[in-house]
């Protein structure tokens, strides 16, 4: 009988055909990596930690009914430190060692004009989950930006013109902004839309405090003896917000005349302020995600689960993320690959279904029309905390048109 002889190279492909070594289904397990750059640490770190919480949801999510085409999906996280050289430092890591197939994230503007810039030359997809400079999606607009979440045309100029329009629509407004591009931005972008809609009104004072005042006294006296009937808050936030806002509840400036501040609705800066505290008493304020007013369930689900996973309630920023990656998983599954710029024609008037309603991504300039929430100030039993009630909707009509960007562009 003659003996068959297995040389050692066949019996080493054998081996591996059997194992599934060389099998196509092993590197379909391979993770899709998206690289998350945010402030983890530092003053802005809430807003980090709760946009990497909601993204890190909707992962555990998405890895539980199986994937993306059979494949894991995996979040990496990277601290910006608020610094554009960092957070680009990290995003150029993300993409060369970690494989990154998209980048997503940023608060800073500063920050994501940095990555943007990268990634139009390495051709790949950033998604920005907070950062609010308009010109990142119109004039420093490319093909491979893309925006989940609001800017600043709606967020701090038009959605409080159109509340203020369907609510009060007030004749005589003094405007106090903090003295820098986005506080003269935010009220260009009021004075542009409110006048528009109700013509006869004027601002009859622009105030404009340096970046950084937390002493208003003066400029709380000036806005109690401008002869308006109501004042604009022109990107006045956070601490900066606080404190206005303490020093105008003690002065009765709330009982004189009616409050537009845009930044109030977001629980962020209010969620340590009790009742009886001073707060922005009636104020009409716009927020980007008042959870206890959406009735869709899975955003109780999504407020129950950021909860349980950092020990507080979710930021805007938080349902962003979330909304990203869902997005990313819709869009590679019609594609049917991880194919850059296939991807980028699936996300173009890509319509979201969402806990926040259907929200298309205009094709033009990559923004997604996320709603803007708008009410009045005031405590409830509901939570310890102030926050916007009597809620509405404002939709598409709070941003630029395509219109308004081309002029901008052109202008560029």
């Amino acid at each position: 009988m003659k003996k068959i002889i297995l040389f050692p190279t066949l019996a080493v492909f054998f081996l591996m055909m059997f194992l599934g070594f060389s099998s196509p289904a092993h590197s379909a397990k391979e993770p899709i990596v998206v690289g998350f750059i945010h402030s983890m640490s530092g003053a802005m770190s809430m807003y980090g930690i709760s946009s990497e919480a909601g993204g890190q949801i909707a992962v555990e999510e998405i890895n539980a009914a199986g994937g993306i085409l059979g494949r894991p999906l995996k979040m990496i996280t990277r601290d910006d430190k608020l610094n554009a050289e960092t957070g680009l430092r990290e995003a150029k890591d993300l993409i060369l060692s970690e494989k990154a197939d998209f980048l997503t994230g940023t608060i800073s503007s500063a920050v994501a004009l940095a990555i943007s810039n990268y990634v139009k030359r390495e051709k790949k997809i950033f998604l920005v989950n907070i950062s609010q400079s308009s010109s990142l999606t119109e004039e420093n607009w490319h093909r491979y930006i893309f925006r989940i979440d609001t800017n600043a045309v709606p967020y701090w100029g038009y959605a409080p013109a159109v509340a203020l329009a369907k609510k009060w629509k007030d004749k005589k407004i003094v405007s106090l902004g903090f003295d820098y591009e986005t506080g003269k931005n935010s009220l260009k972008a009021f004075k542009e839309k409110y006048l528009e809609l109700v013509p006869d009104a004027k601002i009859v004072d622009e105030l404009w405090a340096p970046l950084g005042t937390t002493d208003f006294t003066p400029y709380i006296s000036k806005i109690a003896n401008s002869g308006a009937n109501a004042f604009f808050l022109a990107c006045i936030y956070g601490g900066g917000e606080l404190a206005f806002s303490k020093q105008a509840y003690a002065f009765g400036l709330y009982d004189k005349m009616h409050a537009i501040q845009p930044c109030a609705g977001d629980i962020e800066t209010w969620f340590s302020v009790k009742k009886g505290d001073p707060y922005p008493k009636g104020a009409l304020a716009t927020c980007r995600y008042p959870f206890w007013a959406i009735k869709d369930p899975k955003s109780k689900q999504f407020v129950e689960k950021h909860n349980k996973k950092v020990g507080f309630l979710p930021s805007y920023g938080a349902m962003n993320q979330y909304l990203i990656m869902y997005a990313l998983k819709a869009a590679i599954e019609k594609v049917g690959a991880v194919d850059t710029e296939k991807i980028i024609n699936a996300l173009e008037g890509m319509v979201l279904d969402t806990f926040v309603g259907k929200i298309p991504i205009r094709p033009y300039d990559h923004q997604a029309m996320m709603p803007n929430w708008y009410g009045i100030m005031d405590f409830t039993p509901e939570f310890s905390f102030p926050h916007i009630t009597k809620t509405d909707i404002i939709g598409e009509e709070g941003y630029h048109t395509v219109e308004q960007i081309k002029k901008l562009r052109e202008g560029k």
